[in-house]
């Protein structure tokens, strides 16, 4: 497939090829995309600069009843929460937990922060705190095996929460109830528990059904009966209510995040492309049903983040490039000791860039705008109205923010 515009016919369904962008038409189960197309690159976007109280962020959140953004910083060990107005911070606490992820009630009152102890070197336990979301003071904390890793927080006093350590251990995915008693006292229990893959990192629910990424590496099984290229992961699935294990999902390497847009449940694909033409790894992939998912390829990308909008008909990924394999690496070593005994293995560099992906009808639109030249988007996250993108950047790492309309047209 060249750069030109085009149409490619293939088992009746059509894909629309055009010099600015690419075209899927859905439904499709199971049909690899390669999207190779010439991007649409936009320039002179404005936005607004907002400092970050630290340094060592890789996430933003926003609280879904008052817009409050959130962002935990491990360099400088703090946590803090920004007014959406303007950037300013309203709180900046000392964190007593190295946190992976987080997740808010309903109401915004409380948030669950997951992770590991601080200083923790073996990763063999697992901590949630409660946090007042009026002062981020820690309400209490509840202790799992295993680093936790994923936090969802449900609508019924329900949070799911995905923990693991390494290749050699299973990891756990748990149904965790919490409440008030009469005293007002917080108080955690576990419901029910399943075994997951080993390293799970994301954690979404759709339909009924637990959606759990798995970052572990695996090999597609080949005609011939052997495994090879494409690599990938898997997402696996469960009953909501149960936690039975229902299907997975292969999806590609480092399947990072879970969003829930229109189509179904979509994951974010950060690895290493290891592959061209037939075996490249998809960025994105859409999971339609448990056990059916489409894989979208955005050139020879991958997504670091992805968010999606209030209504589910759009989302836009932060996209990661390769290059070859930093110098003082093992990699490169052992490729100039043993040359053509090891893949060209590249290794993972964010960009500047975001894909704006349009969901509508039957079709997916895909384009690239080339955002920043001199730096690197980290992290996404969306306003509660869906107004407003905050975009994380690193080397200087400040938020940047842009008007929603600006990208989604």
């Amino acid at each position: 497939m060249g750069n030109g515009a085009g149409i490619i016919k293939l088992n009746q369904l059509t894909f629309e090829v055009t010099d600015v962008r690419v075209r899927v038409f859905l439904p499709i189960i199971l049909v690899t995309i390669f999207l190779c197309a010439s991007p649409a690159f936009a320039q002179d976007f404005s936005y607004d600069t907002w400092t970050i109280p630290g340094s060592g962020s890789s996430m933003l959140s926003v609280n879904p009843a008052d817009g409050t953004i959130w962002l935990f910083m491990h360099q400088s060990e703090n946590l803090a929460a920004l007014d959406p107005t303007d950037g300013s911070t309203i709180f900046d606490v000392p964190l007593t937990m190295r946190p992976t992820a987080i997740d808010f009630t309903p109401d915004g009152s409380m948030a669950f922060l997951v992770g590991e102890p601080l200083g923790d070197q073996i990763i063999n336990t697992g901590l949630i705190q409660a946090i007042d979301t009026a002062d981020g003071a820690v309400i209490m904390e509840f202790e799992f095996e295993g680093a936790c890793n994923a936090v969802l927080v449900t609508d019924d006093h329900v949070l799911y929460t995905a923990c693991g350590m390494q290749y050699g251990y299973q990891g756990v995915v748990y149904k965790v109830l919490y409440g008030f008693d009469e005293d007002g006292i917080l108080s955690l229990g576990i419901d029910t528990q399943a075994d997951c893959g080993k390293i799970p990192w994301g954690i979404a629910a759709y339909d009924g059904i637990l959606y759990v990424t798995d970052l572990e590496l695996q090999w597609t099984l080949q005609t011939d009966g052997y495994q090879g290229p494409p690599y990938g992961a898997y997402v696996w699935e469960y009953d909501l209510e149960t936690l039975e294990y229902e299907n997975a999902s292969w999806v590609g390497i480092n399947p990072n995040q879970l969003v829930v847009t229109s189509y179904g449940v979509v994951a974010a694909c950060s690895g290493n492309k290891l592959g061209e033409g037939d075996l490249l790894e998809p960025a994105l992939s859409i999971i339609e049903e448990p056990g059916a998912s489409v894989p979208v390829f955005i050139g020879t990308t991958g997504a670091s983040d992805l968010i999606s909008g209030p209504d589910g008909q759009w989302m836009i990924a932060s996209l990661a490039d390769w290059g070859p394999p930093a110098p003082w690496s093992a990699m490169a070593t052992m490729q100039t000791q043993f040359p053509g005994h090891f893949p060209e293995a590249q290794r993972w560099m964010y960009t500047g860039e975001l894909a704006v992906l349009n969901l509508s009808g039957d079709h997916v639109d895909v384009t690239r705008h080339v955002i920043l030249n001199e730096t690197f988007f980290r992290a996404l996250a969306i306003s509660i109205d869906g107004s407003k993108i905050y975009a994380l950047t690193g080397n200087p790492e400040q938020i940047i923010v842009f008007d929603t309309a600006d990208l989604v047209n």
